[in-house]
């Protein structure tokens, strides 16, 4: 199985994951868009199993955002690496991050009922849900 690479934007904090995401899409709900800074955030599932870290991980830094969800970042220059979804055992990570594309591009938009107002980049014709579709 192919593996892709990945970093933050200082570049300390690496990782490597497994060419066999389960599913991709822009999720649109408001943590998303402050966790990104961004009108959504481009991710990809996973399970947990397939990621690692290969250098700094003393570097990662992470906040619970629940009790199902920890969001990790770089704690030097602030990247969103991934939110792990502990529950379910999968990391949802982001798209930005990789250093080459995925096999598996993104394939819908989630909680499309809450993106901001201002947000107009949804007509490229993916399937769009009001709320989690991941």
């Amino acid at each position: 199985m192919k593996k892709l690479s990945g970093q933050c934007l200082c570049g300390a904090v690496r990782y490597e994951v497994n060419d066999n995401f389960q599913y991709s899409g822009f999720c649109h709900c408001s943590d998303c868009r402050r966790f990104s800074g961004s009108a959504s955030s481009a991710m990809a599932g996973i399970p947990s199993g397939e990621f690692r870290f290969t250098s700094r991980l003393d570097a990662v830094k992470q906040y619970a955002k629940t009790e199902h969800t920890t969001l990790a970042f770089c704690g030097i220059c602030g990247s969103s690496l991934y939110a792990a979804k502990t529950q379910r055992g999968m990391i949802h990570l982001r798209l930005g991050t990789l250093d080459e594309a995925p096999s598996l591009g993104p394939q819908f938009h989630s909680y499309v009922a809450s993106k901001a107002e201002w947000d107009t980049s949804l007509g490229d014709g993916l399937p769009q849900y009001p709320a989690g579709r991941a």
